[in-house]
């Protein structure tokens, strides 16, 4: 995998009145707060170390930019299908504002030499810029690597060791970012759309929650009576005592009519998929048997009878959006790093919104100008 330095823009957000409207803003304004000053001049080619600070953890990543050859050659890796209307819409608007204001965020296996590497560069130098959220309570420090030692060791590790990344947030706009790179390298232009900026965590930097469902489920064909008693073919049911998310995977946990539940699937549901050579995540047989055989649903991505939760949202938010609906709740156990990979390796994708990963990369704190 191939990654270099890249001119980065940082926003002024000193001189900006509402830094969270101005972030949220960003993505469509860039070119408008470009001209009213709002960014820096391109700052000298470099890569980051990029840390985000919370009240709950400090995580610690790498800022570079990521060759799109190497996505097309599949070293960077996809988890989900992209849309091909979304796709040409991302690079219209790259094209036209010239500019990239958030990074796609990369995963990979933890590799020490290269967390040693950037600790080290942390502790011996200062942070060149801090950009503080306090209504978000997030802290966002980025120091500038531009030596050209540590600079060509970081590409070795990534050229030698970590061969293959893969991408947690920004999906289309890295597909997008190679439709324009491989236009533009059909005809004689120079390609300026080469190398996008990247965020790259190692797995032992990020975390990889559970992303969980409210479902609009009930009408006169599907009673809760009836669905409780097509779900126990499929599944060991048991009443839980109070609010609970899943222990291990193959356990669901799920809301209906004011009380918490869990399901194990049957030994003999397992060995179905199995032997049929169907996928075993949790994710994908609760929307092949429960929403699919039980409940009906024929278009899981895109029926609107579906909301989808973020993990860290909790219990109490996902069983309020059932309350007082004919709806179901289901709390689905975080996917592993080990089954995240496994699944991406053996060229799968997995059912859309599988997982949420913090850290989130925000619009407009850094910028790639092309």
């Amino acid at each position: 995998m191939v990654v270099r330095p890249f001119a980065a823009v940082f926003p002024h957000l000193a001189n900006i009145s509402d830094p969270v409207s101005f972030l949220e803003d960003v993505k469509v304004n860039y070119p408008a707060y470009h001209g009213e000053g709002l960014f820096t001049d391109p700052q000298a080619p470099a890569m980051y170390v990029y840390q985000i600070a919370t009240n709950k953890h400090r995580q610690t990543g790498l800022l570079a930019a990521v060759a799109v050859q190497s996505y097309l050659e599949d070293q960077i890796r996809r988890h989900e299908h992209t849309l091909v209307a979304k796709e040409i819409k991302q690079a219209e608007l790259l094209a036209e504002r010239q500019a990239v204001v958030k990074p796609v965020l990369l995963a990979h296996r933890h590799h020490q030499a290269l967390a040693d590497l950037l600790a080290e560069h942390v502790v011996q130098h200062a942070a060149t810029t801090t950009l503080l959220l306090p209504e978000l309570g997030e802290e966002h420090r980025f120091w500038a690597i531009r030596a050209p030692a540590e600079l060509e060791q970081i590409q070795y590790y990534f050229g030698r060791y970590i061969r293959t990344a893969y991408i947690a947030d920004g999906h289309h706009r890295f597909s997008a970012i190679a439709r324009l790179y491989q236009q533009l390298a059909e005809s004689d232009q120079p390609n300026s759309y080469e190398y996008l900026m990247c965020a790259l965590f190692p797995s032992s930097g990020l975390e990889i929650h559970n992303f969980n469902r409210c479902v609009k489920a009930f009408e006169e064909e599907v009673t809760p009576l009836s669905f409780m008693v097509r779900l126990s073919h499929y599944a060991n049911l048991r009443l839980l005592p109070h609010a609970q998310g899943p222990e291990r995977p193959h356990e669901i946990t799920f809301y209906l009519e004011g009380q918490w539940f869990a399901l194990e699937w049957r030994p003999e549901t397992m060995a179905s998929n199995i032997e049929a050579g169907l996928p075993t995540l949790d994710v994908s047989m609760l929307n092949y048997y429960v929403l699919g055989e039980i409940l009906g649903f024929t278009d899981v991505r895109n029926d609107k009878r579906i909301k989808y939760i973020e993990g860290p949202q909790g219990l109490t938010a996902l069983a309020a959006l059932t309350n007082d609906r004919p709806a179901i709740s289901f709390c689905l156990h975080p996917l592993s790093w080990e089954s995240f990979f496994r699944v991406i390796d053996h060229g799968l994708i997995l059912p859309p919104k599988s997982t949420w990963f913090e850290p989130r990369m925000k619009n407009g704190l850094i910028v790639q100008v092309f």
